[in-house]
């Protein structure tokens, strides 16, 4: 009985810590960094993910903080020449993101190699975000 309550504890724990592994998504700080702005506003909870292709898998991915900065601990290397950016809508802020952001090919987004330039910045255009309730705008 008490190893079955030890088991529950211990997973209870990790079901609020969250476990850390490479593929997750979170930023840290330090490190290359990408800000997101929306209207020149710092936009929080945005997943950036990079592309070594305009149709590739995700290769590096993190999300804003609350000033608009996604940190990138581990980029990939080597680094390809240019990277393609998809973004997603990570919280619940009440906005989202316009589709046509998730995949690389349709934003023709491009960044330079993160070991080139460590502080670069994505300016999304006017209507690429949306309200999720009618009478809010963002």
């Amino acid at each position: 009985m008490r190893m079955i309550n030890f088991s529950l504890l211990f997973a209870f724990a990790l079901a609020l810590t969250g476990c850390n592994d490479s593929g997750s998504a979170s930023s840290i700080d330090g490190g290359p960094a990408i800000t997101v702005l929306y209207g020149s506003d710092p936009l929080a909870d945005v997943e950036v993910r990079l592309h070594a292709s305009p149709t590739g898998p995700v290769i590096s991915q993190a999300i804003s903080a609350r000033d608009g900065v996604a940190h990138f601990a581990n980029p990939p290397s080597p680094e390809p020449d240019a990277y393609f950016v998809s973004l997603a809508s990570h919280g619940d802020g009440g906005w989202m993101l316009d589709s046509k952001y998730l995949k690389p090919a349709k934003t023709g987004m491009k960044l330079e190699p993160l070991a080139i330039n460590d502080s670069q910045k994505i300016e999304l255009p006017k209507g690429a975000v949306r309200p999720l309730a009618p009478n809010r705008r963002r």
